[in-house]
């Protein structure tokens, strides 16, 4: 008998960190494929930013919380995703077993944030410079 796992309570706005256990964001949404002759469906991405969360509440208050982050992406028409191959383990967070660096085009505003003010600040830097 296999296992059925609900994806809501499985994945949904639980804390993702990389392999370092750094923190970066929360499942904000979950991309799925419904395949056909009645096979189950399967994960595909997992989403984060205000930009996913947004799409996944809906309405003028998704309108309002994904617009931002949408008009600041420039890299094609989907939100962040992670690849579900990643993922090192579930509970009680999801772990990756990518560094947050290798991560391209997620948490952007993080990545922004860590090379232009995090690496300037006094003792961000290595010891020995």
């Amino acid at each position: 008998m296999s296992e059925h796992v609900s994806a809501r309570i499985a994945l949904l706005d639980k804390q993702i960190v990389d392999r370092d256990r750094l923190a970066f964001g929360r499942v904000d949404d979950v991309e799925l494929s419904i395949p056909t002759e009645g096979a189950l469906p399967r994960v595909e991405a997992l989403l984060t930013g205000a930009e996913a969360l947004g799409d996944r509440l809906g309405g003028v208050l998704g309108r309002w919380i994904g617009a931002p982050a949408r008009r600041l992406r420039s890299d094609g028409d989907a939100p962040p995703a992670i690849d579900p191959e990643l993922v090192d383990q579930v509970d009680p967070f999801v772990k990756l077993r990518a560094r947050f660096h290798e991560l391209e085009g997620v948490a952007g505003f993080e990545h922004w944030l860590a090379r232009n003010l995090v690496e300037r600040l006094p003792g961000a830097g290595h010891a020995a410079e």
